[in-house]
């Protein structure tokens, strides 16, 4: 009953949690009428019990929100003119002395599009926001009460909790009741069904005390999974049946590994076929519609760019294919050359600098003056790097900021490439590396083929490093990835 209605009271009782960061023994998480949020004094989130809040409150929130630590409240007034203007009137109340009438300790005076026309509340401010004044007037839109407490961790460092109580219905006070009281109920329940179980599986098991062994045998025959327990046969099978299950085991994995790759290549088929039909159904749309010459004059020109941008698409599709299913065989060529990869990385962006700049992008560079020799293909090589820019670039916003570091450790070229950018969703991060993942969720956008980080991971395999898509990034990085790759001056 406590973590269902859980309050701020009782969430200070685990206030030597909080300083520890132990936030898994905070129930909070549990609760249905509350949620909690913290956030360190840059507005980092360092925890939230749910995702609703944290999508919901922000750090900058939180100078409109009251301080459970102090008693000072803010107040919302309307005033409405003669002239049928509106006006409001903010102030910041407190108690003082010990006093039990609060007095205003300030206040400031906002136009009908919240502008701050007069006082001294938020003097640091030109206006307010629809969302600020909504906090300010408790017109919240997260259906609840939002307070925040400031406390510092055990190193010192500050942290800000914000705490949100949902306001809950006779309904759900009710639901949650009526659920305490069926835990009782439940537990007898379960009981009673655990000793009919156990009762079962004990009269079952005298029973047939010799058959597991044969059962297990007939069952893989079928095709069918079993399982056997070498201390439920008599001990002169036991070693037959450790044997037999080692062997088992092995066979099994051999099947999965085969049933993973042939719906790995079934997959393949399907979104091959999938992402090649939308660019092809478009021209074949376009190109009928200009034969017949039922597109405008003016239009013509707009459809013919079209036809050409889903052909280079389709085009580039079948290429990163192509591409992509020559790396997957062993014996892939390599042509590999001693190459200084400090010198060819610095090269590649040189080279692409105009094209950053040009595309509204910026480029930050650390990378070591010292030569880092290395045995690569450079068509590869480039192939790769080309495939993480083009990355970077399309999905991002102009003013992104691509960094660039590349550093020798432990006998390995470390290249870091990296942006500021709108970062990578949380529900493809863990599939990233596979064919036909794109940024967007929607895979007929047309802003990429799929395959540009297959490839490039293939790549590095090839060259016996390792990519990796660094989750969390380091500041001041939201999409990170770090290549490694051995250094060896001879194949």
């Amino acid at each position: 009953m406590s973590e269902s209605v859980f309050t701020m009271e009782d969430l200070l009782s685990y206030e030597d949690e909080l300083i520890q960061e132990n936030y898994a023994a905070i129930p909070a998480k549990n609760s249905k009428t509350s949620a909690i949020i913290i956030f360190d004094e840059n507005g980092w989130i360092q925890y939230a019990s749910n995702q609703t809040i944290s999508e919901k409150v922000f750090f900058q929130d939180l100078d409109m929100v009251d301080d459970y630590n102090s008693s000072n409240f803010f107040e919302v007034l309307q005033n409405a003119a003669e002239d049928d203007t509106v006006t409001y009137t903010v102030y910041l109340n407190g108690y003082e002395d010990g006093s039990i009438t609060p007095s205003v300790l300030d206040y400031c005076v906002l136009d009908e599009d919240y502008r701050i026309i007069e006082g001294g509340l938020f003097s640091h401010r030109d206006f307010l926001t629809q969302r600020e004044f909504e906090l300010l007037s408790g017109i919240s839109r997260l259906n609840g009460t939002l307070i925040k407490y400031a406390y510092k961790n055990a190193d010192g460092e500050e942290r800000i909790l914000a705490f949100l109580s949902t306001n809950m219905s006779d309904r759900q006070y009710a639901e949650i009741v009526e659920s305490v009281n069926m835990i009782w109920l439940a537990g007898i329940l379960c009981i009673f069904l655990l000793i009919i179980l156990f009762a079962v599986l004990f009269f079952r098991s005298i029973k047939t005390r010799i058959s597991p062994l044969n059962r297990m045998i007939v069952s893989y025959r079928k095709g069918r999974e079993a399982e056997i327990d070498p201390a439920a046969v008599p001990s002169e099978f036991r070693e037959t049946v450790c044997s037999f299950k080692n062997l088992v085991e092995e066979l099994e994995c051999t099947r999965k590994e085969k049933d993973a790759l042939y719906r790995e290549k079934q997959k393949l088929i399907v979104d091959v076929s999938h992402d090649l039909k939308t660019p092809l159904t478009v021209i074949q749309g376009y190109a009928k519609a200009l034969s017949e010459r039922r597109v405008p004059s003016e239009k013509q020109d707009a459809y013919m760019e079209s036809i050409y941008n889903k052909a280079k698409l389709a085009s580039d599709m079948v290429n990163d294919l192509f591409l992509f299913t020559q790396m997957e065989h062993p014996r892939y060529p390599l042509h590999l050359e001693k190459t200084d990869f400090n010198e060819f990385v610095k090269s590649f962006f040189a080279e692409k600098y105009m094209e950053i700049d040009e595309g509204g992008f910026h480029l930050s560079s650390n990378m070591e003056d010292l030569p880092i020799v290395l045995m690569m293909d450079r068509r590869l090589m480039r192939r790769l790097l080309e495939n993480l820019l083009n990355n970077a670039m399309k999905y991002n916003q102009k003013g992104t900021t691509i960094y660039i570091a590349m550093e020798k450790k432990d006998a390995s070229a470390v290249l870091t490439i990296a942006d500021d950018g709108a970062g990578i969703p949380e529900e493809i991060a863990q599939s990233l590396f596979q064919p036909f993942v794109t940024g967007n969720r929607a895979r007929t956008t047309g802003k990429g083929t799929g395959l540009g980080l297959s490839i490039a991971q293939r790549i590095v395999q090839m060259h016996g490093g390792s990519m990796t898509f660094v989750h969390p990034p380091q500041k001041p990085y939201h999409t990170e990835f770090r290549i490694s790759i051995p250094v060896r001056e001879k194949e």
